[in-house]
């Protein structure tokens, strides 16, 4: 699934023997087989991407961690930082940092990015001063700089949390998260046309595909209270931050009976639902990708019970024949307006 990318088996030539004895740990948008294939008396991986957590786990077992890491990983005594920068700079210093914090005076840091990602003007961010970075290699259309920590890091999560109110409720975002300042468009489509269209009964169990911020399970979960239905909500996402934004907005929202959890699209479901709900992304890296929506259709029918639901938002830029002459179900549109449309899928 996963394969060397090129600026990967470039660095592996350059520092075929540099980490023989020394402890390495890899963190960011990581999403190949490095960690593996580096000679190191240590490999350690962070990952916020579910689907790369399993892939790896099952190749290594253990030195792999999934979210936001604890000090108790100083214990570790780390030489080296190998970090992939993201397109959102707030996210990649979000996660750097979280990584320092727990990494001694004078370790190694070696920072990867793609000449497209920002990464060429990192050696102007102010936060980033106390690593001395350099440019080192500009090769495969990637950039490395390496620099050497020379002050000890606070991170502390409450500073890094985004929030704004929606129907009176607070909904909150970690970096990187989508629509981390408002709610957007298609969410707010979806969430009115479940609540207001008199031929849509959302009971029994709920998934809410791809949760994000929490704001659509916090909503809905509220309109049932409100009209008390039995039902049960899960909410799923493959981002870590995401899980820990879901989690927040629910508690912030005194919200309990909704179990959120990661997973990649249904990789990590074991029930059948009455309805799925998504917003779905169309971005992969920053790159226009359908894979979520194709994959969230495709396996509809084995996660939902008969007569379920997967009631879904979509912007309209996208061709609807595009997407659905390959599916063999009927598909009809719930709403729309100038930019979006929800859809409706039902297994009967």
């Amino acid at each position: 699934m996963y394969t060397l990318l090129p600026i990967n088996k470039y660095f592996l030539r350059l520092f075929k023997n540099k980490f023989l004895n020394k402890k390495v740990i890899f963190a960011g948008d990581i999403k190949d087989k490095i960690p593996i294939y580096l000679n190191t008396l240590l490999s350690f991986v962070n990952t916020h991407n579910y689907n790369y957590y399993i892939w790896f786990k099952k190749k290594v077992n253990n030195n792999i961690y999934y979210g936001i890491m604890s000090k108790k990983y100083k214990k570790y005594n780390f030489n080296i930082l190998i970090f992939f920068w993201l397109r959102n700079k707030q996210e990649s210093l979000f996660i750097l940092n979280n990584i320092l914090s727990f990494l001694s005076l004078k370790v190694e840091i070696f920072i990867i990015g793609s000449n497209n990602s920002g990464v060429k003007k990192i050696d102007c961010i102010k936060e980033l001063e106390i690593i001395n970075l350099k440019k080192i290699i500009n090769a495969r259309k990637h950039i490395i700089f390496h620099g050497i920590l020379t002050k000890n890091i606070y991170f502390n999560i409450n500073n890094y949390w985004n929030y704004y109110y929606y129907n009176n409720y607070q909904i909150y975002n970690l970096p990187g998260i989508f629509s981390g300042n408002k709610i957007d468009n298609g969410s707010k489509l979806l969430i009115s046309t479940i609540i207001n269209n008199s031929n849509i009964l959302i009971k029994g169990k709920i998934l809410d595909l791809g949760c994000g911020s929490g704001i659509i399970t916090a909503i809905i979960n509220s309109n049932l209270e409100k009209y008390k239905i039995k039902y049960s909500i899960y909410a799923i996402d493959i981002d870590a931050k995401a899980i820990y934004s879901t989690k927040k907005t629910l508690t912030k929202n005194l919200i309990k009976n909704v179990k959120v959890f990661p997973s990649n699209i249904y990789s990590n479901i074991k029930e059948k639902f009455n309805f799925i709900i998504s917003n779905p992304p169309i971005h992969e890296n920053s790159n226009f990708s359908l894979i979520f929506i194709y994959q969230m259709i495709t396996k509809f029918i084995k996660n939902v019970r008969y007569k379920g639901e997967l009631l879904f938002v979509i912007n309209n830029f996208i061709s609807y024949k595009k997407i659905f002459n390959n599916f063999p179900l009927k598909i009809s549109i719930l709403s729309k307006n100038k930019t979006f449309s929800v859809y409706r899928i039902k297994n009967i």
